[in-house]
């Protein structure tokens, strides 16, 4: 008998044979009805009673039990990754990030998006199945590299990014993914060489460059413009933040009518004509979630805290050490062995350290927490940087801080969508529409809404809790931002 906790919000999975007879497979769900009605103690005796494995000579099925999609199965050679260290740190990297700093919702993982964009690989692999053969090993490293595509984000996730950045380094998460992904498929996998230079590509974005014409299909279904990935975090993260956008149907059904096409000499994608609307309004979503979520001038301020907090403990010597290894923040995602342990705990590691010199870093921290945010005192249309430097030299500390955002609008990110419809002529033969045709000809049922503009900007922030400080440096950079833009 097996039972798991998945992750802190009280999901679960369990094990049952692929093999196992419709009784069998009943019971496992009213195990699952039973846990989420009664609760942590009530599961585990249900489990006792009915049995919370069944071997089989075919191996285990993966039951999880999900937040959005409610109960998923999936293979057995998923359970095998989620158990590695490398992947189970993704339970404690939030989603959003600094979402804190203005909402008490959306503390969902990284480990649960990282599960449900699997499972949605799947379901879109089981429709495109209907009509066209796909092979068990293609189909195995689609689901791998989906549920393995997000092991290289850092702490706090993109905001871990502008932290390595500011220190000089360019770097992205997907450079971790590829390293990690390939330590955790020579473990935990029997793949050859070939397929696991396939899950990497399928990560990275390059697999076209791995896969025939017949296949590059398989390269738009975990990283491309509509991808299981963007599809389940804009799902996901609607649903743990309510009241930022309410899908008219969920975006997962446009995988239900996908199809494999040709168009030239390659078989790709093409979704449905008659849900053009739908992935038009993920489009709106995306924008909607940025400006009024991801990219909120609070949520930027709490980003910007966290990289000064991240700074300060950086400039005083801190360094983050496990099993003998130590390494300076700005470097641990270089070092695998360390990176493995390196989430956004790192927070209250800070808190708790009695490492000399952290103060500084603490009072940023203490801070956040008490969303006793960086003051926001102007936008401009400029980049005001070398004031701001100047402005910081004067007071002999930094008082201002300084975000950009740039997010396109609706029409402009549709726009860059490389995306296929598909249609029926009246002889019953398909007919390939291109995403920027597509519109002329799809029956939109009114969810397209007036979308907002595209939005480019600084952000100024004042880093002082000083009310006086505040209106000082606001009335200061007021006076430079127009002297800026009337020269």
């Amino acid at each position: 008998m097996e039972f798991t906790d998945s992750n802190e919000s009280g999901s679960f999975v369990f094990f049952v044979s692929e093999g196992s007879s419709l009784l069998q497979q009943l019971y496992s769900v009213y195990k699952i009805l039973v846990a989420q009605q009664f609760g942590s103690l009530s599961s585990r005796l249900a489990l006792s009673l009915f049995g919370g494995e069944m071997s089989s000579e075919n191996g285990m099925e993966f039951w999880y039990n999900d937040d959005v999609y409610g109960l998923v199965k999936l293979p057995s050679y998923i359970r095998d990754v989620t158990e590695l260290e490398e992947f189970k740190r993704l339970k404690h990297l939030k989603q959003l990030g600094t979402l804190e700093a203005k909402y008490d919702g959306g503390k969902h993982s990284r480990f649960e998006h990282s599960l449900g964009a699997c499972y949605l690989a799947g379901r879109l692999l089981d429709a495109l199945s209907s009509t066209h053969a796909i092979d068990d090993g293609d189909r195995k490293c689609i689901l791998l590299a989906a549920v393995l595509h997000d092991v290289g984000h850092g702490p706090f996730s993109h905001t871990w990014e502008k932290f390595v950045r500011e220190q000089g380094e360019r770097w992205k998460h997907e450079e971790s993914s590829v390293k990690l992904v390939d330590r955790i498929l020579r473990r935990a996998t029997d793949l050859c060489e070939g397929e696991i230079a396939l899950v990497c590509s399928l990560i990275s974005g390059s697999a076209c460059e791995l896969l025939t014409p017949d296949r590059r299909y398989l390269a738009q279904i975990v990283s491309s413009d509509v991808d299981v990935d963007r599809c389940d975090y804009l799902q996901r993260d609607s649903y743990h933040v309510p009241d930022i956008i309410q899908p008219s149907r969920p975006f997962r059904e446009i995988f239900e009518r996908a199809k494999i096409v040709r168009v030239g000499d390659e078989s790709l994608l093409a979704y449905d004509l008659c849900d053009y609307a739908l992935v038009y309004e993920m489009a709106d979503a995306r924008q909607e979630l940025h400006r009024r979520c991801y990219e909120d001038p609070s949520v930027l301020a709490g980003e910007l805290m966290v990289c000064d907090a991240l700074h300060e403990a950086e400039r005083a010597g801190f360094r983050f050490s496990r099993n003998g290894q130590c390494e300076p923040l700005s470097k641990v995602h270089n070092n695998l062995e360390l990176f493995m342990y390196f989430n956004d705990n790192i927070i209250e590691e800070l808190l708790s350290s009695n490492f000399p010199g952290l103060e500084k870093a603490k009072e940023i921290i203490a801070r956040f927490r008490k969303r006793d945010l960086y003051q926001q005192i102007m936008t401009s249309p400029v980049d005001l940087r070398e004031k701001m430097n100047r402005y910081n030299q004067s007071q002999h500390e930094a008082v201002v801080r300084q975000a950009f955002r740039h997010i396109k609008s609706t029409k402009q990110w549709f726009g860059d969508f490389d995306v296929h419809f598909y249609t029926y002529n009246l002889a019953g033969a398909i007919v390939i529409i291109p995403a920027a045709n597509a519109g002329e000809q799809a029956f939109v049922n009114g969810c397209q809404r007036e979308s907002e503009d595209e939005i480019k900007e600084y952000i100024i922030y004042c880093t002082s809790s000083d009310a006086e400080v505040q209106r000082a440096t606001k009335h200061h950079f007021m006076n430079a931002n127009n002297a800026t833009i009337e020269s």
